[in-house]
Parts: structure tokens; C-alpha cells; sequence
């Protein structure tokens, strides 16, 4: 469940371990956060929900993560989306970036940093 009045965060990792992780360090530093591990699940939410910032595996199940990007900055341009992955070459840093990302996040990575990507990312928007 997602409380009311504060910044709202997706994360959509396949590793249901690692998306619980990430929400449960996001909850606790005061963000309102839905941790799922499918793209379809998670573009139904964007398409239903409003998220100020979506984090997101390149490799999910159903909807890769790129085609989440695409399709969260069609339906909400302003939405920042930082993408992760634990196979980082620099043509999936590019295609990320190119594709409109905010940032790339090379896994593993300290959660205290994607905390700072998420503030620097909503201050932007």
C-alpha cells in the first residue's frame, strides 16, 4: 500500500529479494514505494497509478526494462526513470541514456546512492 502526501517511487526488479531491498531502504528514508517484479504489472500500474519516479531493472520478466522506459516517459514525460542492471556494457549505458533515462545504475550498487539519484531526480522534475 502506498501512504498519501509523500514522493511516490516504483521499483520493478525480478528478483523479488532485491525489489523488497530497495522499498523497504526507499520506505524508511520517507518515500511512498511499490516494489513489483514484472514489466507487465508494472507498466499496468504507470498506466494507473501516478509515480514520481520509476526505478527500474533492465531485465524483467514480460516488458524488458527498456520498453518500461519508453513506455513511462509516453505516458508521463516529466517522470524521471533510472535504470539498473547487473550487466553493464557501455551500449546498454548508451541505449539507456538515449532512450531518455535520467541514469544508469551499475549493479551493485549502495543504496544510499540511488537515495541521492531519486532526491536529485525529483528536485528536477
Amino acid at each position: 500500500m502506498i501512504a498519501p502526501g509523500l514522493p511516490r517511487i516504483l521499483i520493478v526488479d525480478d528478483q523479488a529479494e532485491m525489489a523488497e531491498v530497495i522499498a523497504d531502504d526507499l520506505a524508511g528514508r520517507g518515500y511512498r514505494v511499490l516494489a513489483l517484479n514484472s514489466g507487465r504489472e508494472a507498466l499496468e500500474q504507470l498506466r494507473t497509478r501516478r509515480f514520481d519516479v520509476l526505478v527500474t531493472d533492465m531485465r524483467i520478466p514480460e516488458i524488458d526494462g527498456v520498453a518500461l522506459l519508453r513506455a513511462s516517459i509516453q505516458l508521463d514525460p516529466s517522470r524521471p526513470v533510472i535504470l539498473m542492471t547487473a550487466y553493464t556494457t557501455l551500449e546498454t549505458a548508451v541505449q539507456a541514456t538515449g532512450y531518455g533515462a535520467y541514469h544508469y545504475l551499475a549493479k551493485p550498487f549502495r543504496l544510499d546512492l540511488l537515495s541521492r539519484l531519486i532526491r536529485q531526480a525529483l528536485e528536477l522534475r
